[in-house]
């Protein structure tokens, strides 16, 4: 009777083995890649100022391809989108520092209402000036510089004689919250 039980013991073995392998073989799964610096990604992007209001968004447009290393894009948006997989949501906050830089009093002065107007026209004749308007912070005004850079615009108290120009970014100083999207990893390097 030994043997009998013994050969028993290994066919249940047999199928319990068996088994296990079918329903263990469904369950491994490939690691989802990581982005990483180098990588060439694709992102959907909601940004906030702490208030809560709606600064900027690409949902339901287009989504954002960057290169993360290449400052495309702010230093804290590249680091939050580092280690990411595809289709992973997070909410960050970037400070100042790692956004669009602290707030400059020096870019603010005080000139002529007569030679900002005279400036303002001879903008816009060569097209290089464009109208903005940000929610939570107004209108604004974004212009070509002669080095093909882009310089920022605000203006305030103004009166006949004098105007107010302030040429920060209008996020500059800002704490900035992210809510980001990894759509797709597109290209490693």
């Amino acid at each position: 009777m030994t043997w009998k039980k013994t050969v028993l013991q290994g066919f249940f073995c047999i199928i319990t083995l068996c088994i296990a392998f079918v329903l263990l073989s469904g369950c491994t799964s490939t690691p989802q890649p990581l982005a990483g610096t180098g990588d060439t990604v694709k992102v959907f992007y909601s940004l906030s100022l702490p208030d809560g209001t709606l600064f900027d968004t690409n949902e339901n447009k287009t989504p954002l391809e960057f290169t993360i290393g290449k400052g495309m894009v702010i230093p804290g948006f590249e680091e939050a989108v580092i280690g990411l997989t595809p289709g992973q949501t997070i909410t960050v906050t970037i400070p100042p520092e790692k956004g669009y830089g602290p707030y400059h009093p020096d870019l603010v002065n005080t000139l002529k209402t007569d030679a900002i107007r005279q400036t303002l026209d001879q903008l816009e004749a060569d097209r290089n000036l464009v109208p903005m308007t940000y929610p939570g912070i107004g209108e604004e005004y974004i212009w070509r510089k002669p080095d093909g850079t882009i310089g920022y615009l605000k203006f305030s108290n103004i009166t006949e004689v004098t105007t107010t120009v302030d040429e920060n970014h209008p996020l500059a100083g800002k704490d900035l919250v992210f809510q980001i999207t990894l759509v797709e990893i597109v290209g490693k390097p």
